[in-house]
């Protein structure tokens, strides 16, 4: 299953990398995420939360970044079992920052998933559908972090 989505941040595109460089910054803006430890040589443990219909999913992930080339892509390759019932996640996410004019950044994503066992019987639409409502709560959580607020007189 292939979920590919776009957003642009008021920020330049080093700050915005430096920022999603950032462990402990960029698990505050990931949707669920619950902890992240930095294992070192670009290996990453995590616990992440999901609420799919009626089920709440809890997940253990490892996360490995294969590719970056700062500061406009980072390619990494995550797997993941639920903690609750037999299954497993394995995806492979790209991510390329442009920088579309002067001030601002465009984020891409591409992200590669499936799901195995009882989990992949959930459904890829119920999935789809929930990774595209992330993705924007992940948007607007970088821009509330990274945009400048304008103050009222």
């Amino acid at each position: 299953m292939i979920i590919e989505d776009k957003f642009e941040i008021k920020a330049d595109q080093e700050k915005v990398w430096h920022f999603l460089m950032d462990t402990e910054s960029l698990a505050r803006c990931l949707p669920g995420c619950e902890e992240v430890k930095d294992m070192g040589n670009g290996i990453y443990r995590a616990v992440a939360s999901v609420q799919i219909a009626f089920m709440k999913l809890r997940f253990h992930l490892n996360v490995r970044i294969t590719e970056m080339t700062p500061p406009q892509q980072l390619v990494s390759e995550v797997d993941g079992k639920p903690m609750s019932l037999v299954g497993q996640l394995k995806m492979k996410a790209q991510m390329n920052l442009t920088a579309p004019a002067e001030g601002a950044t465009q984020v891409h994503y591409i992200m590669d998933m499936s799901m195995a066992g009882k989990l992949g019987s959930l459904g890829q639409s119920a999935f789809r559908s929930k990774a595209a409502e992330m993705g924007g709560q992940f948007a607007e959580n970088i821009r509330q972090a990274l945009e400048p607020t304008e103050v009222q007189h």
